[in-house]
């Protein structure tokens, strides 16, 4: 199973250099996030810039802060920009992001985001003809669009869509190249019975049936092996303590966790590190990767082969954050690097598609 990596964290180019070690070490891909001060597409950038071989992709970025014309444009130059190491991570984001951050709610955000995915790809595709689409939830019609790039220089930009719901996940799948697993669907519980079963009917519909499944899971490494796994809490807890996350556990030994975080979260004595103190030691162990560097590579083997059998082909270990200093969650994501390297690198040119161009020069 290819092996990636993404960096979500407000540390910018203190990374670099995680970067060219992940390369050198033969992971697969990085993948960027962003909130509501960094952007994924241009962290993404940063790090083709600073690295020749290695994919980069968004992990995710918020479609509806942008409008799907505007996001078509942006992932084309990324693509070309890079020479073909660049995919589209994309993804609706809670109703509470949505709503606070970007005044942008509407009703069926999962149709609404393959729609999105497929006025994208018309973008891409339209030639001197004109765009002329009209989907369910978008209509756009320019006789006079000129696109930036050939049609068929673009036509192997990957789109992944990102979701955790039945919905979600089965209209990503439908539409997309790729699907971005939430992390919280890692569980065995959750990723068996709910995440895979709605991705193979999403692909029962699909234009691409064979697409690509991409898992991320929290990952916390540190010498000391309480400290790693107190880190993995306090994610969690962050994580359930929004409540559109409670179906996750719902029928699970882990329900009344997950009512105690978010009552906890209610309580505004409550703090992460008391929250954390809510998340039992099993529900560490079915939700993410923690422990020293041995506990570690022990444990990743037993997560790929679940992951395998559910359909994915790649693990993306995602850094805990929460609380922590950007040097913590730079050192974290190097340790990562240094700890999970793929045990045997592949050819990078069969990893990345390239559409024949040079990609961006960057002094490094």
């Amino acid at each position: 199973m290819r092996r990636s990596i993404v960096f979500g964290t407000d540390a910018f180019t203190e990374l670099v250099p995680v970067a060219r070690a992940a390369e050198e070490a033969g992971f697969h891909r990085l993948w960027t996030t962003e909130y509501t001060g960094r952007d994924a597409v241009l962290r993404s950038l940063l790090l083709a810039g600073a690295t020749s071989t290695i994919g980069v992709g968004t992990g995710i970025a918020y479609a509806f802060s942008r409008a799907p014309l505007a996001m078509a444009a942006t992932a084309a130059d990324a693509y070309m920009a890079t020479g073909g190491r660049f995919t589209l991570g994309i993804g609706a984001g809670t109703r509470g992001m949505r709503t606070r951050w970007y005044a942008a709610e509407f009703d069926h955000p999962a149709p609404r985001l393959a729609d999105y995915v497929r006025l994208m790809r018309a973008t891409w595709s339209a030639g001197a003809g004109g765009l002329d689409y009209a989907g369910d939830h978008y209509t756009l019609r320019i006789p006079a669009f000129r696109p930036g790039h050939p049609a068929e220089a673009l036509a192997g930009l990957p789109v992944y869509g990102a979701g955790l719901n039945r919905i979600m996940l089965r209209h990503a799948a439908q539409a997309c190249d790729g699907v971005a697993l939430h992390p919280l669907a890692a569980s065995e519980h959750y990723l068996h019975e709910v995440a895979a079963p709605a991705i193979r009917l999403g692909r029962q519909h699909a234009e691409r049936p064979d697409g690509s499944l991409a898992v991320w899971l929290i990952t916390s490494v540190d010498d000391d092996a309480e400290t790693a796994r107190r880190r993995a809490r306090i994610s969690l807890a962050f994580y359930f303590s929004t409540p559109s996350y409670r179906t996750i556990v719902a029928g699970t030994p882990w329900e009344r966790a997950g009512e105690a975080i978010r009552a906890g979260f209610l309580d505004e004595g409550a703090d992460w590190q008391s929250l954390a103190r809510l998340v039992p030691e099993a529900m560490v162990d079915a939700f993410a990767l923690a422990g020293t560097p041995e506990d570690v590579r022990a444990r990743v083997g037993a997560y790929e082969r679940r992951f395998a059998e559910a359909g994915a082909d790649e693990l993306v270990f995602q850094t805990v954050g929460e609380t922590l200093g950007r040097e913590q969650v730079v050192a974290n994501c190097a340790r990562i690097v240094q700890v999970l390297a793929p045990p045997a690198r592949t050819d990078p040119l069969d990893r990345i598609p390239t559409p024949g161009s040079t990609g961006l020069d960057v002094t490094r």
